[in-house]
Formats: C-alpha cells, sequence, structure tokens
C-alpha cells in the first residue's frame, strides 16, 4: 500500500510512503527503509522479503523522481541543500506513523542502504534518540570533513556523550567499494560512538556495494530480538 507522506516540506513534500509486512497498528516492531539512489521504495521492500519477521511493520518513504539528495555525498552539504533536509524529514514522518500506531522509537529499526544509508546517518546526527536499532549500509555521513561533524545541537565532540543511548549502529560497507570509501564509513562510525551508540562496524572484502548476505542476516537478527524482547 502506499500512500503520501504529510508533513513533510521541500522537494520531497510529494513523496511517498509505502507500507508492507503487518498492519502498522498491530505490529510489535517498525522498520523503516531507505532505498539508494535510483532505487525504489517498493524494490526495497520486495528486498526485505529475505529478513522480514512475522509482527514487523515495513514503512519504505519513496524520494520524488528516486533521488534523495543531487550532488555526491562528500559533497558540502550547501550542494544538497534543501534536498538532504526534507530527505530527513522523510524518514522522521515515517518514524512518526510508528509511533502514532503505537510502536516506540525504541522499536523502530532503521535500514538505509548507499545513498539512502546517507539519509539515514544524517537523520540520526539530526535527530538523535535511543532506537531499535539502525543499518546504514555502504554508506556515511553526508558532507566533507567528517572528523568536524557533531550531533545537532551539541557543540563539540565532548557534549555529544550518550545521546544516543546505546542506540545499535551496524555501518556495513567493503574494503573497496566504487562509491564510499572505508575511511568515510569508519570517520561516520566515530561520530556514533561519541555520540553513545553501540557502534558495529563491519568492513567485508572486495567492492560489494548494497546489502550482502551477512547484512542481511544480521537486520533479521536484529528485527527478531526487539520482536522477542516484546
Amino acid at each position: 500500500m502506499s500512500r503520501r507522506i504529510t508533513g513533510v516540506s521541500g522537494p520531497h513534500a510529494e513523496a511517498t510512503l509505502v507500507t508492507a509486512g503487518a498492519p502498522v497498528a498491530a505490529a510489535e516492531v517498525a522498520v523503516v527503509l531507505v532505498h539508494g539512489r535510483g532505487g525504489t521504495a517498493e524494490g526495497l521492500v520486495r528486498l526485505a522479503d529475505e529478513f522480514y519477521r512475522s509482527g514487523a511493520t515495513l514503512l519504505a518513504p519513496g524520494a520524488v523522481r528516486s533521488t534523495w539528495f543531487p550532488a555526491p555525498h562528500d559533497a558540502p552539504l550547501s550542494a544538497n541543500e534543501p534536498d538532504l533536509s526534507s530527505a530527513v524529514d522523510c524518514v522522521a514522518a515515517a518514524v512518526d506513523v510508528a509511533r502514532d500506531a503505537g510502536v516506540p522509537p525504541e522499536r523502530v529499526v532503521l535500514v538505509g542502504v548507499s545513498q539512502g544509508g546517507a539519509v539515514v546517518a544524517e537523520f540520526l546526527r539530526r535527530r538523535p534518540r535511543r532506537l531499535g536499532g539502525a543499518f546504514v549500509v555502504s554508506a556515511a555521513l553526508p558532507g566533507e570533513d567528517l572528523d568536524a561533524r557533531n550531533i545537532e545541537g551539541a557543540e563539540g565532540p565532548e557534549s555529544d556523550e550518550g545521546v544516543l543511548a546505546g542506540t545499535p549502529v551496524a555501518l556495513d560497507s567493503s574494503e573497496t567499494d566504487p562509491y564510499v570509501p572505508v575511511e568515510r564509513v569508519r570517520a561516520t562510525a566515530s561520530v556514533f560512538e561519541r555520540a553513545g551508540a553501540a557502534v558495529e562496524c563491519r568492513v567485508d572484502p572486495g567492492d560489494g556495494h548494497g546489502l550482502s548476505d551477512a547484512t542481511i542476516g544480521r537486520i533479521g537478527e536484529r528485527i527478531e530480538a526487539l520482536l522477542d524482547d516484546g
């Protein structure tokens, strides 16, 4: 099922939200899926069959024209605005759909792939809170100097501590990813570690880009763990 996302302004004001899995009003866990450049919400929902667990609802925002922001992820942030802010708002709106139906953020898992992973990372940076989990796949925080990036509202790295409150954050990439240098992935991991996330950074050999079998397995395990805790 697909419907327009409400409460989003800017370039993605006409974005849609695809829902699948358990009805959100009856779900125990929500999984927010954020596709990459050129992808679609429907396509990522189909891939989610490989890690879906009964009792979870799937919420997948779809970017206008299948692109969340226009410039490369390592371009100056100004080159990707206002698109990036609008994209973050789409993720926030999906989390709010779950919350309004009775699924709190602590039981929401974010999965972002490639450009969608950059959007998920930026959502975590701008709107830090305890979540059920986040998977940043073949992606890193957007912007030029990641060492200088802090969690939103913090005046410096020393004031970031604890704001992600132990949220499990997995960054999965490969050694020679053709689009995202591994140094950027590790720098992103450092930002979230400073903010109190439980970070696991997995760098596989090779040049793979996108969801690997190992990542699919870990997403399924995280969903299952939240369902078991319910």
